[in-house]
């Protein structure tokens, strides 16, 4: 299939301070466009803060791209080329990805998700509900809280539900395993990034196990080789505006599978269209956990707009 044209705008929503948004007030982000024989959309929203790339590059991303056009897209693969070879910003790569592959999909009457797996994708997806507090968590069976909540009666508001606590490194090192120990009794899956370098904590024998989620970004591959290896490691945690895209998330969930860790893809608060791009990622990584893309009470204004 061919594309022949290629455009953009720069969008912002509020978004309320919620869950894991607690550090920002608004979002910005990248809308691409590409049209041709079929018409794809991807978003580029880099987290301030998170993100190791920003708007400007995104935006040049989508000019370089207009250099390059026509193209043809023989293949998905073909797809994920031209993004790779046209930018190395994260987000504007899975930006990129998420429009020529949304086009070649429209084009042979698939999906994205579709597309990218290598056997049939899921139809359906179990979620985790991010919740702050007891009144927010409904009959879920999987909840997300964040590691300053109080847990224990989040915990208590939902029985029969799993749990999974994000410290987001705040936790200082040499108190880990105490409060690990304090947390030890409850139905907890795992806790994500509990202190700053937490894979150096996979040599040990912990109370809880863990999961990597920024981290992620800057491990060199032979230390996240070594991680993978671990009992201790239980998750990792799949956010593509971050890590760089389909091509990338799939290969660590690839690797995550041949180790037993449990690969769950989540969102970085983007909007619907990001939003939309995780889950053809999550249908097509097709693994049998609870994924991160339940609805987030901080992305109201997203929807809104």
């Amino acid at each position: 299939m061919r594309i022949e044209r290629v455009a953009h705008r720069i969008v912002h929503w509020p978004i309320e301070r919620r869950g894991a948004s607690t550090r920002w007030t608004e979002r910005e982000a990248v809308i691409v466009a590409v049209h041709g024989d079929a018409t794809g959309l991807g978003e580029a929203a880099p987290l301030p803060g998170m993100s190791i790339d920003a708007i400007e590059d995104a935006v040049a991303a989508v000019h370089a791209l207009a250099a390059r056009l026509p193209i043809v897209l023989e293949t998905p693969a073909h797809a994920v080329a031209v993004a790779d070879r046209v930018t190395a910003a994260p987000a504007a790569r899975f930006a990129l990805e998420s429009a020529l592959l949304a086009a070649y999909a429209q084009h042979a009457r698939t999906s994205v998700a579709a597309l990218l797996a290598h056997g049939r994708p899921l139809a359906e997806l179990r979620t985790a509900i991010v919740c702050d507090a007891p009144a927010d968590t409904d009959d879920a069976t999987c909840i997300k809280i964040k590691a300053d909540r109080d847990i224990r009666a989040i915990a208590r508001a939902a029985p029969a539900a799993r749990l999974r606590i994000d410290a987001n490194r705040a936790w200082p090192r040499d108190g880990v395993i105490a409060r690990m120990m304090a947390l030890a009794n409850l139905p907890i899956d795992f806790i994500e990034e509990p202190c700053v370098d937490a894979h150096e904590l996979l040599g040990w024998p912990l109370p809880c196990r863990i999961a990597l989620d920024e981290s992620l970004v800057e491990l060199p591959p032979d230390v996240l080789a070594r991680a993978l290896q671990s009992p201790q490691l239980a998750a990792l945690v799949l956010k593509p505006t971050l890590l760089g895209g389909f091509s990338r998330c799939l290969a660590l969930a690839a690797d995550a599978h041949r180790h037993g860790v449990a690969p769950i893809v989540s969102h970085a608060l983007e909007g619907p269209i990001g939003y939309a791009a995780c889950r053809e990622l999550a249908r097509a990584i097709a693994a049998d956990v609870p994924v991160g893309l339940g609805p987030h009470p901080a992305l109201r204004g997203a929807y809104a707009r």
